[in-house]
């Protein structure tokens, strides 16, 4: 049997004027998933705490435009998955009780020391109403059973899960934190003496990193003349003052670390980082288990993609919006 296809895009109402006939849309469908349209009222809707806050936040204008149109076209992409969901939990014969519903919101009131009611209260003022604010809740626990059942046991954190995601708070933060450096420069001109220059660059770099003293090496060797007296020695520098290489660098390196050479131009640089301002992060095992928190979120919020992507896949999906 051929599946059945949506061909009315609009519901028409007809009033009859004399003898002509006069057709006014009142409604269009924004997106059909599997046989089920989801219309442009229920996007309206859904959409309404969010346009109380886009319209407190945003005065009126271009800005406030692109950003209702922004926010629409996100919350459509939402129910579509969640409608997707929706049919993946009667296949699976999920259900969500009212008990389970109540259990939730109360869940939510105790962690914002709150009531049952002050809570439903705090939703009334974000524009919904209680029922739909238990139906978006009814929607959460029915994800979270369905991730539980489809997705949560693929999820795997090791040790280097943590170790990557700490590097990266930390290099994000190393962003905000000024820096003093010192730097050998080397001529990197085209040529025979680009090339034996290249392999002096290398050689410092190693010598330095062995313990070599930097500052001495600098003197000897580099061309800056601006710094080699002073042993290569640079003032306080701020992340983004840098050329973007030698600041990626620099990024990745703990007080005393002396890096590869790295090419600037026509020329050669190693750096050693001789201080940074104080980080505020706690140690990496001080934090392990917010790490784990962050991977996991991580992990999860990627395999529930794929997994909606795939049931996409499997059903007819089009969106008009």
């Amino acid at each position: 049997m051929r599946p059945r296809v949506f061909a009315i895009l609009a519901l028409v109402a007809v009033s009859l004027v004399g003898s002509q006939a006069r057709a006014t849309i009142i409604e269009r469908v924004v997106a059909v998933v599997g046989e089920r349209a989801i219309l442009l009222s229920d996007l309206r809707q859904r959409a309404r705490p969010y346009v109380v806050q886009i319209e407190t936040q945003i005065p009126p204008g271009a800005a406030r435009a692109a950003q209702m149109s922004q926010m629409l076209k996100l919350l459509l992409e939402k129910m579509v998955d969640e409608e997707l969901e929706r049919r993946a939990g009667n296949r699976a014969r999920i259900s969500v009780s009212a008990a389970e519903i109540d259990d939730s919101i109360m869940r939510i009131a105790r962690q914002n020391e709150l009531s049952y009611d002050e809570i439903v209260q705090e939703a009334v003022r974000t524009g919904l109403s209680e029922t739909e604010y238990r139906q978006e809740i009814r929607r959460q626990v029915l994800e979270a059973k369905l991730l539980n059942l489809r997705v949560v046991a693929r999820i795997r954190i090791t040790e280097d899960d943590l170790k990557t995601t700490y590097q990266r708070i930390q290099r994000n933060e190393r962003k905000r934190l000024s820096y003093r450096a010192a730097w050998i420069k080397i001529d990197a001109s085209v040529g025979p003496k680009g090339a034996s220059n290249r392999t002096l660059a290398e050689k410092l770099s190693k010598q330095a990193a062995s313990g070599g003293d930097f500052a001495e090496l600098a003197r000897r060797h580099s061309d800056d003349a601006a710094t080699r007296e002073l042993g290569g020695l640079l003032g306080r520098v701020k992340p983004g003052a840098m050329p973007p290489a030698i600041d990626k660098v620099v990024l990745g390196l703990d007080v005393g670390q002396v890096s590869r050479p790295v090419r600037v131009g026509g020329s050669l640089y190693v750096l050693k980082l001789l201080e940074r301002e104080p980080s505020q992060l706690p140690t990496f095992n001080e934090a392990r288990g917010e790490l784990r928190q962050r991977v996991y979120a991580d992990k999860m919020d990627r395999a529930r993609r794929h997994w909606l992507d795939g049931l996409r896949r499997r059903t007819h999906v089009d969106i008009r919006f």
